[in-house]
Order: C-alpha cells, then sequence, then structure tokens
C-alpha cells in the first residue's frame, strides 16, 4: 500500500522531506511522454470515429447509432472520470491508470468483433470510454506533481502530441481501410493502444523522484500538486475498512450486512463531498455551467458528425479525410496563434469564447448550406479556427464563475452535466436524423445547442448589467 499513498499528502508521511521537491524534469520528462501518448490515443481515433465506422453503420441500415455511440462514448469518460478523481484519494497513479488502460484495451478487443450497434455502444461507447475517462484525471495530477516551472511548455509539447494525432488519424485510419478492411484495422489501432498500458506504468508516485530543494520550500509543490489532501479522512477508524481479524462464523454473519452499508455510506459520502452543489446557488454560475455545457456538447457532437455529412454529399474517403485534416491543423495554428496573443495582450476569455460560440452557429448552418468541395473546405477550416475558443478557453472561463479556491468543484460538476447532457442530447440528434433522413437538421441542432448558450449569457449580461448601474 506504500505506493498507493506516496502520491498523496498525509500526515506522518515519510516520503513528504522538506528538503525535498519534484523534480520538474527527469523522470518528469518521461511522465509528460506517457502523458503525450495517452490523450495523442485516446483522441486520435475518436476523432476519425465518423470514418471508421462509416460503412459500418451503411451496413446495418442507419446512421442514426453514430450520435448514440459518441453520447454514450462522451458521457461514460465523463463520469468514469470524476469517479477516477475520487478514487486518486485512495489509490496510486499507477493502479487507477492500468485499470482504465486495460478497460480501454478491452473495448478496442471486442470492437473489433462487433456485429451490430448495440453492441458497438457497450464496446466502444462504454467500455472504451469508461476506461479513457479513468486515465485523464490520472495522466493530468501526475503531470502537474512533476513540474513546477516547466509545467507550461511541457503541457504545449502534450497538446502538439494530441493535435498531431487528430491530424494524420484520419488519413491514416483512410489508408488502412482501404488496405485491410475494417477488422483488421481495429486490430492494428488495438495494437496501438496497447502503448496506453506502458503511459500508464510510468506514472510513478512523484516520492520516488524527488530532487534536493535548492530555490523553494515544500509548501510550492504542495499548493501546484492537484492531488486532494485525504488528511481528514481517518483510515484507521473508517468502518469501510475490513479488518483481517480472527472471529466465529455467527459473528462475521452479523457483521457482514453492516459492513456493506457502512461501504455505501462511505461511497455516498466520498461523491457528496466532491459534489459541492452549493455552487448551484449562483445564477452566474448556473449561467456559465449550462452555458459551457452546451457549446461543449455541440462541439464534440460536431467532430463525430462531420465526416457522415461530407460522405452524404457524396465525397469520397480521402476527401472526406483531407477536410478534417484541415480543420484539425487549422485548430492548432489557431492554438498556437491565441497562445502568442495573449502573451502580449490581455484578453476577455467569456467574451471571446461568447463571440467564437456565436462565429459557430453561422459555420455550422454554413456547411449545410452548400455541398461544392472547395466551400465545405474552407468552411471546415474556418471551423477549426473558431474551434480553439472552445476546447482552450472553457476552463478559463469556468475559472471566472467560480472563486478560485473552488475550482475543482466547479470543474467536477461541469464534467458532470456535460457526461448527462451528452447522454441525452447525443441519441436526440439520432432520433432527428431518422425521422428527416437529413444530416442538415441534425447541424441545426447543434447550432441550437450553441444559441441556447449565447441567449443564456446574454439574459444574464443585461441583468447583471442593470444591476450594477
Amino acid at each position: 500500500m506504500d505506493e498507493a499513498f506516496a502520491h498523496i499528502e498525509g500526515n506522518g508521511k515519510k516520503n513528504c522531506k522538506r528538503d525535498m521537491v519534484p523534480p520538474d524534469g527527469g523522470w518528469g520528462y518521461v511522465v509528460c511522454l506517457g502523458v503525450g501518448f495517452t490523450f495523442m490515443l485516446g483522441f486520435g481515433s475518436s476523432n476519425a470515429f465518423g470514418i471508421l465506422f462509416h460503412n459500418f453503420f451503411i451496413e446495418q441500415g442507419s446512421a442514426s447509432g453514430l450520435p448514440l455511440v459518441i453520447g454514450v462514448y462522451n458521457g461514460a469518460l465523463s463520469i468514469s472520470g470524476f469517479l477516477s478523481g475520487i478514487a486518486l484519494k485512495r489509490y496510486s497513479f499507477r493502479q487507477v491508470g492500468l485499470i482504465g488502460a486495460g478497460l480501454f484495451v478491452l473495448g478496442d478487443v471486442l470492437t473489433i468483433f462487433v456485429q451490430r450497434t448495440y453492441q458497438l455502444v457497450f464496446t466502444f461507447g462504454v467500455i472504451r470510454g469508461a476506461g479513457f475517462g479513468m486515465m485523464i484525471p490520472v495522466s493530468f495530477t501526475a503531470f502537474n506533481c512533476y513540474f513546477t516551472k516547466r509545467r507550461t511548455a511541457m503541457m504545449s509539447a502534450n497538446q502538439t502530441m494530441s493535435s498531431i494525432a487528430s491530424i494524420t488519424f484520419p488519413i491514416l485510419v483512410t489508408y488502412l481501410l482501404a488496405e485491410y478492411g475494417l477488422r483488421w484495422t481495429l486490430a492494428l489501432i488495438m495494437a496501438l493502444d496497447l502503448h496506453l498500458v506502458f503511459a500508464m506504468l510510468v506514472m510513478h508516485p512523484v516520492q520516488w523522484h524527488m530532487i534536493k530543494n535548492t530555490e523553494a520550500s515544500i509548501t510550492e509543490f504542495k499548493s501546484k500538486c492537484d492531488v486532494l489532501n485525504v488528511s481528514k479522512i481517518n483510515y484507521e477508524n473508517d468502518e469501510a475498512i475490513v479488518k483481517m481479524l480472527p472471529a466465529d462464523d455467527s459473528e462475521e454473519k452479523e457483521k457482514l450486512p453492516k459492513r456493506h452499508e457502512s461501504i455505501q455510506k462511505s461511497i455516498i459520502k466520498m461523491i457528496c463531498e466532491n459534489v459541492e452543489v452549493d455552487l448551484l446557488k449562483d445564477p452566474r454560475f448556473v449561467s456559465t455551467l449550462l452555458g459551457l455545457g452546451f457549446a461543449f456538447v455541440s462541439d464534440i457532437t460536431y467532430l463525430a458528425m462531420e465526416p457522415m455529412l461530407l460522405f452524404s454529399y457524396g465525397f469520397s474517403k480521402m476527401e472526406v479525410a483531407t477536410c478534417v485534416m484541415a480543420g484539425a491543423i487549422a485548430d492548432l495554428l489557431a492554438r498556437f496563434l491565441l497562445a502568442v496573443i495573449t502573451f502580449f495582450v490581455a484578453v476577455d476569455s467569456r467574451k471571446l469564447f461568447f463571440g467564437g460560440t456565436c462565429i459557430t452557429i453561422l459555420l455550422r448552418i454554413a456547411l449545410v448550406s452548400g455541398s461544392d468541395l472547395w466551400w465545405v473546405f474552407s468552411v471546415t477550416v474556418a471551423s477549426g479556427v473558431v474551434r480553439c475558443s472552445v476546447q482552450v478557453l472553457f476552463p478559463l472561463v469556468l475559472a471566472t464563475a467560480a472563486p478560485p479556491d473552488r475550482f475543482p468543484a466547479a470543474l467536477g460538476l461541469h464534467i458532470i452535466f456535460s457526461g448527462v447532457l451528452m447522454l441525452m442530447a447525443d441519441p436526440l440528434i439520432g432520433v432527428i436524423y431518422e425521422a428527416t433522413g437529413s444530416y442538415s437538421y441534425c447541424f441545426f441542432a447543434m447550432s441550437f445547442c450553441c444559441l441556447l448558450c449565447v441567449v443564456l449569457w446574454s439574459i444574464e449580461y443585461i441583468i447583471y448589467r442593470k444591476d450594477k448601474r
């Protein structure tokens, strides 16, 4: 159990020496590489989902299963990610991460043999999504523990690896499908995803690689290592822990129901402690939470549905892959440009997000207004440029709506709300396609989600502007 508690700030831990600080390099570079591979492999194949399973959904006779699978996938990812953050209070990075990697690879293996859409929902959506969701908090937490001064530079490197995967995977999947077919392509992707096991194995507790403190005190590490302090939890007196003591069978039978009951109470208590619902008493926070949730769901669904729309225009797989790749390249360049601009000029992240969401509504409508290749290509590139305002700025917007010390709780609420919203909204988009037989109405529904964000924040602005006056 030493490894399980090595990354936690507990009372009387010998590993936490006052003269030791995080390496800010060293083994941290290996951890950074593991984090990069996690996001590269996790997001890469997901972004090419529409291209990968296009023929599969045609064989099933309906494309409405695509938004259902994506909705379940992102819902499972969000919920398991929240629960993984709670699990990190009791277990080590590698213990939680290896379970996630195992589920992810298991989902890949089972997906190779799927014959029906409902099977794909379970293998890719539930199992694979839950596995990736468990690895995300592990990756972020381990990364934050190893780096302090070089955190921004290393995170930029990780984002670059993720962006490279988004650019290359559509072309790679298109080539593999042409050469080997769906089943062997899924097998090759599974082989690539096996590297996630090694990525989780390198997530050592930071105490194993601490170095002597030469500049700052250990308090700097404690403030920046984003692992929740569990010193308030008294594990020795916790009823949830079953003590291995000899006892009569009759006594054990009497204690067994109480133990199960205490374990249930402990789980419920831990979840309630990590969901600070009192934040919902602030109307401005609720408005921000709802707006971000709707915009986020619209963006994620767009990435999955765009290839299906382009296929309905009669584009070839290579043309679709090229358009998706161009959008990813535009997104990467926009992120770089945004980083440079914000380095020299202070910008209001909320206003920039609001403006980007307004433009997104117009671009969604523009995409379904014409089927010419160059028109679609241009709109996709423009969407990639604007998309960075949603993906990059949403944590900053959320941070402005909650007190600094309560940002983890606000992020937890955002994860839960977005996950539940995806479970409801994406299947509904599939129903819209079944009812209309056109992807245009699906993209109108995505635009409506963005419009809800714009309307909510406009009402909030009008109300609070009057209050200020």
